[in-house]
């Protein structure tokens, strides 16, 4: 990330104008004259050459990317002019009106790698600490959308999206093979319920998180660190060994800085992590670890306020299941505790079970709109067979929890997993989540 610093004022020698004496020489002057000064111009500026602000359409993107790095230069103002419209904040990102440039990529692990992405107008992504961004990519001429968790702090001119590799997973293996430094991504919006800001927390926390699930518990342990906040944070983070541990560096940078802080690692396999901890950094303190699988054991020893504590919990399925049973065990508040229902491995589970429940029955699927009558297999998703039948919706985070593939079924029914996003007014009038919805029986569907 990069950070602003004010750029110190000062005199240029050219501001200063020589003294001249007399012009009819030494003592023939009856008094001193006295020698003036002109008005010094002081030199500043925040954030770059303004020569350089506006870029023509022949300027490359690699030159683009470097100039969001850039030191700070100097342009000219005078002492007493009016300064109020110098300094202004940028405007917020729009993800409608403008791409996203990449800028930065960073290996994590052997499969994980973080992608940073700065606005194409230089504008501030203004976002809530643990959402996610939809992202479009084209693909063999077709536009896939997929949503990512957001790894990066608010209010930056970059966004840090940390992606990790997934079998079959098209655009996440296309995006880790081709996307280069300077190459641009539309984006359609920044969404999410499980935040921060919006998810009430007490003064102590406890973070808990599995594989890539990582990424948007990261954002929300950065962002109140910035702000020098007092919350008491706990990590914990699980992985299968040290070959795997996502944000390793940036976890131990954020122990040295903060007392605040405090990080546990879970290990399946810890085979050589001593030495790795200790090699990585030349920083004194090392990630603290054990060797096993969460339980209820494990937690209750780690924390044992963990009753005075709000979880923040992501991961696969299967492991924020089994967390979620130990708080349960515990008598914990479950006000005080969050997860997020949106990851790689939900949607796959979601997809798998979708699968399934399909049999060799068959029945109509119509779209008036776009001229569709096709005959598909009962207990289809949905969302599959409307993007099959060339139907142009958009399914973004596949799991319920965007609301992108938004559709009204107008005849027939659905069976649905997820509302989510849906209002109960829109729920009345037969809006479904198509990821989230499997064909029943014969059905007309509308986008609008």
């Amino acid at each position: 990330m990069s950070s602003s610093k004010t750029p110190s004022s000062t005199l240029s020698a050219s501001a200063l104008k020589p003294l001249k004496l007399n012009s009819s020489g030494l003592g023939q002057s009856t008094k001193p004259s006295s020698p003036k000064l002109s008005t010094p111009k002081l030199s500043f500026s925040l954030g770059g050459d303004s020569q350089n602000t506006a870029k023509s359409d022949t300027t490359t993107k690699t030159t683009f990317a470097k100039s969001l790095f850039a030191k700070p230069k100097f342009a000219a103002f005078s002492i007493g002019e009016p300064t109020a419209n110098v300094i202004k904040k940028p405007a917020p990102w729009s993800p409608s009106t403008t791409a996203l440039i990449l800028v930065k990529r960073e290996v994590e692990t052997h499969d994980s790698m973080s992608f940073t992405f700065a606005a194409a107008d230089e504008a501030l992504f203004d976002f809530k600490p643990g959402q996610f961004v939809t992202l479009a990519a084209k693909i063999d001429n077709k536009t896939h959308y997929r949503a990512y968790s957001i790894s990066s702090v608010p209010q930056q001119k970059q966004l840090r999206l940390t992606i990790k590799r997934v079998p079959d997973g098209l655009v996440s293996n296309w995006l880790a093979d081709n996307l280069n430094i300077g190459d641009s991504l539309s984006a359609l919006n920044i969404a999410g319920q499980f935040n921060s800001s919006d998810c009430k927390h007490k003064s102590k926390l406890l973070l808990i998180s599995a594989g890539c699930g990582i990424t948007p518990v990261m954002s929300i342990a950065k962002t109140l660190l910035a702000h020098d906040s007092d919350t008491d944070i706990e990590f914990l983070h699980c992985a299968r060994d040290k070959d795997n541990v996502i944000f390793h560096d940036e976890m131990k940078k954020l122990l040295a800085q903060h007392r605040n802080f405090n990080v546990q690692l879970l290990l399946e396999n810890s085979d050589g992590f001593a030495s790795f901890s200790a090699d990585k950094n030349t920083d004194s303190c090392a990630l603290s670890h054990q060797t096993g699988m969460v339980s209820s054991g494990v937690i209750q020893q780690l924390y044992p306020d963990l009753k005075e504590r709000t979880i923040f919990l992501c991961g696969p399925v299967g492991f924020m299941k089994a967390v979620e049973n130990i708080a349960q065990e515990s008598d914990f508040d479950m006000a005080n505790f969050f997860q997020e229902s949106f990851t790689p491995a939900a949607n796959n589970e979601q997809q798998d079970h979708i699968s399934s429940d399909a049999s060799t029955a068959s029945v109509m699927l119509h779209v008036p709109d776009f001229s569709v009558e096709k005959e598909v297999v009962q207990g289809s998703s949905l969302l599959e067979v409307l993007e099959n039948n060339g139907v142009p919706i958009i399914g973004a985070c596949r799991a319920g929890v965007c609301g992108s593939c938004k559709c009204k079924v107008t005849k027939g029914s659905v069976k649905s997993t997820s509302t989510e996003t849906l209002t109960a007014e829109e729920i009345e009038q037969g809006f479904v989540l198509a990821c989230s919805s499997t064909v029943e029986e014969d059905v007309a569907v509308a986008l609008s």
